[in-house]
């Protein structure tokens, strides 16, 4: 799975970011130190945030400053291309 989006700073300044399913585990950690739910329940917007700061971050900054930065972000997930297809005929026994 690639996780995909835009960040765009105040000020205007955009900036693309592209990542693995693995970068949702900084997700993962971010909510159970902070109580957060993980899943159905998890606030999106903040997930989000949260993954692309796992990429985008420089030097340390924490999460609480740079969202203080950030004005929007697009997000989109999607299956990686280099996944072969299922082939058929091949049983799921």
């Amino acid at each position: 799975m690639r996780l995909r989006g835009t960040v765009t700073y105040q000020g205007g300044r955009q900036e693309p970011f592209e990542t693995g399913s693995a970068a949702l585990a900084e997700w993962e950690l971010f909510a159970l130190r902070h109580g957060y739910p993980i899943g159905q329940a998890a606030p999106p917007m903040l997930s989000m945030l949260v993954v692309a700061w796992s990429v985008l971050a420089e030097d340390g900054e924490g999460f609480e400053v740079w969202r203080r930065r950030v004005a929007d972000i697009d997000f989109e997930t999607g299956v990686d291309e280099a996944v072969p297809p299922t082939l058929e005929g091949l049983s799921s026994a």
